[in-house]
């Protein structure tokens, strides 16, 4: 659990276990994969929310360990609204979904749309099924909007925060074209605020073989800055800009 509006770490620590960028990277990964799995054990073993939520906040420490910087800013924009809330990220890589379990611990209760892959998957599948999440298969952009609207609404009216990442996909930088307005939609439909969340995890690099065993970029500040809520009065379109500026311009002033 995050207390107050942002964590940024105090120090950046020094890695001390080899200089050799192979050494980082072989040492990150294997720590982290002890992670994952004892997580999944726990989690198959019916112990509930708890293994993820320690895990989660495992991994800000494992990505300090090897020297990495966190920003994480305006929780408070999430805590000041009663009831649940959609959030709209842009997606750069495996590391914010990692991270948001132990963003939203203590803040609100919380379920994703992902991709139904990850849901099924034999690593990740039974941590994230805990959270009941939308899963989309992908093969039918109406059907996939048929479901996130009904099952992101009941969520939404049951007191969840809906996460959802609109690019679909991972990407590099942010293009605010390959943003679409599925969350202005799924609050509008909803009632409830969207929130916007910009996000600079390129520290962790997607792979080029497996998309989660990517390249580690320790001098890199990992970012994840949560815009004020806005409400959907009318269309959406005037919402849906104010959701892409916001990521837009904080994205690039992140460095």
């Amino acid at each position: 659990m995050i207390e107050g509006n942002s964590y940024i770490t105090a120090v950046k620590p020094v890695y001390k276990g080899g200089k050799l960028p192979f050494l980082k990277k072989f040492f990150f990964y294997k720590e982290f994969i002890k992670k994952l799995f004892r997580t999944r054990k726990a989690v198959i073993q019916g112990h509930g929310m708890e293994p993820i939520l320690r895990g989660s906040g495992e991994v800000i420490k494992l990505c300090e360990t090897v020297g990495g910087r966190i920003e994480i800013t305006g929780l408070d924009n999430i805590r000041s609204v009663q009831g649940g809330v959609v959030i709209a990220a842009n997606h750069q890589s495996t590391l914010e979904t990692l991270l948001f379990p132990t963003i939203m611990d203590g803040l609100k209760p919380v379920t994703f749309v992902v991709k139904k892959s990850l849901v099924t998957g034999w690593a990740f599948g039974p941590i994230m099924r805990l959270f009941n999440p939308i899963a989309l298969d992908r093969k039918e952009p109406k059907v996939d909007l048929d479901k996130v609207m009904k099952d992101g609404t009941a969520a939404l009216q049951e007191g969840k925060s809906v996460v959802l990442f609109p690019q679909g996909t991972r990407c590099k930088g942010f293009d605010p074209a390959t943003f679409n307005s599925l969350a202005v939609k799924l609050a509008k439909r909803a009632g409830v605020p969207v929130i916007p969340c910009a996000v600079k995890t390129d520290f962790w690099e997607n792979g080029k073989i497996l998309s989660t065993i990517g390249d580690i970029y320790p001098d890199r500040t990992i970012h994840m800055a949560f815009g004020p809520a806005i409400t959907i009065d009318g269309a959406g379109k005037k919402e849906q800009r104010q959701l892409l500026e916001f990521i837009d311009e904080t994205y690039r002033g992140m460095a």
